[in-house]
């Protein structure tokens, strides 16, 4: 392979948007991700949109170089809302926490390298919460 091949597949590999997700019920106007709610149990009255998972690892669209379990977990959280938000999920109910390891393998001339990077892992439901209608 060429040189150019092998740097154009490393970038997507890297530079991937690390969240993702599966639409069960109806998306809504997007909204600020500042004004989405974190709740770690369902409402009385909401609807379903969306469950999401986003990640902490490296993306060239939004780079992050946390080094903390804290930061790496900020970082998921923040990609959730982003993503959450532009579906007009006004709150998001966590799912699951986790912590991933990924494993790097490189070939150089002086053989085989192999490293680890810990990442945050976050799922949640991206619901409309129907009493934050009427709360404001």
């Amino acid at each position: 392979m060429s040189r150019k091949l092998c740097l154009v597949l490393l970038l997507l590999s890297v530079g991937c948007y690390p969240v993702s997700y599966v639409m069960i019920g109806e998306a809504r106007a997007a909204i600020n991700p500042n004004d989405v709610q974190v709740y770690a149990d369902f409402p009385k009255k909401y609807e379903k949109i969306a469950i999401i998972q986003a990640g902490s690892d490296f993306s060239f669209i939004d780079p992050s170089f946390d080094f903390t379990h804290q930061k790496k977990t900020d970082k998921a959280m923040e990609r959730l809302k982003i993503e959450a938000a532009s579906l007009g999920s006004n709150a998001i109910v966590l799912q699951a926490l986790s912590t991933q390891i990924k494993q790097n393998i490189s070939a150089t001339k002086d053989g085989l390298h192999s490293s680890n990077v810990k990442m945050k892992e976050v799922t949640a439901t991206a619901i409309f919460d129907l009493d934050l209608i009427y709360s404001d």
